[in-house]
């Protein structure tokens, strides 16, 4: 399948030291690809990066296959994290202003968008989610092949995220608009994604499906044992991914077909085991223990 965005070794760092650092990866086209990481993961400075607000100090970058960026620019719409408004303008004034300004014909699809061109109101004064839906008009403005939008349901409530929800899925499913969308929020971001790029510290850490994140979740067995520390320091040597969860529970990843060696391994070294079972993680808790977040697990008080 054709590629919509590919970057190699894409690097910009500030001179405090955040940025992002050697990026390599793929959109393809027609996808809906999410970048997930919790702030100052870098995933807006790659968004910056991709839109050419900011040049990158290394590294390369296709859109639809071409090098030059200038010549593929109309085919990507960017809606900021920030909304962009100018002055007084209000919504209508706005997309004519964009639409002039870019030498477009407005967008085929502002009747999904529900905007209110009659609102005379400044767009800075506005709800921030109208703020937002007019944002994403203006970059649906000459009908782009791929929309990037940078962490767009921070600040919305619970329907104004379902609105904007719906309004993606229309998109992608109606026109195969390519998507590529930033945020930290698991539970609406996996609504949306077919494919994962998972960052932290300015790094792509790792790329998966939709599919590989759901079978990487299933990897966990769990221990229960009260000489926790001598198991820790027996199971360490052949299981070095693991976490402990209490005074008496560890849980060990990527070895679910070994519950049995496992076992084995520990009573012959006189340990006691408890409890020894296959569970699961929640794809949120996955996804923040591979980027150092805050952990929780709803079996820790089994």
């Amino acid at each position: 399948m054709e590629a919509a965005l590919e970057t190699a070794g894409l690097t910009y760092v500030f001179p405090d030291g955040n940025g992002i650092k050697n990026i390599t990866f793929q959109v393809k086209r027609g996808e809906i690809y999410v970048l997930y990481g919790g702030h100052h993961a870098g995933k807006s400075v790659l968004l910056q990066a991709i839109i050419g607000t900011l040049r990158p100090q290394a590294g390369t970058l296709k859109l639809f296959g071409n090098m030059d960026y200038q010549q593929e620019r109309r085919r990507i719409g960017f809606v900021p994290q920030k909304p962009v408004t100018i002055g007084s303008l209000s919504p209508s004034d706005m997309l004519h202003y964009f639409a002039s300004a870019f030498g477009s014909t407005e967008s085929h699809f502002l009747d999904v968008l529900h905007l209110d061109l009659k609102e005379k109101k400044p767009v800075r004064r506005l709800p921030l989610s109208t703020q937002r839906f007019v944002n994403l008009a203006v970059a649906l403005l000459g009908n782009p092949d791929m929309i990037i939008l940078d962490d767009p349901f921070s600040g919305l409530d619970k329907g104004e995220c379902e609105r904007l929800l719906s309004v993606l899925t229309y998109l992608h499913e109606m026109n195969h608009t390519t998507l590529l969308i930033s945020g930290p929020d698991y539970t609406l971001l996996a609504r949306l994604a077919s494919q994962y790029g998972v960052m932290a510290d300015g790094k792509l850490l790792c790329e998966l499906t939709a599919e590989e994140l759901t079978e990487n979740c299933q990897r966990c067995i769990k221990i229960r044992t009260p000489q926790l520390e001598q198991a820790i320091t027996i199971l360490s040597q052949q299981f070095p991914d693991f976490e402990v969860l209490g005074r008496d529970l560890i849980r060990i990843f990527d070895c679910n077909e070994r519950s049995g060696e496992i076992n084995t391994l520990l009573v012959r070294s006189g340990i006691e085991v408890s409890e020894i079972w296959l569970a699961g993680m929640e794809p949120t808790d996955y996804l923040l223990k591979m980027t150092g977040g805050a952990k929780r697990d709803p079996d820790d008080a089994k």
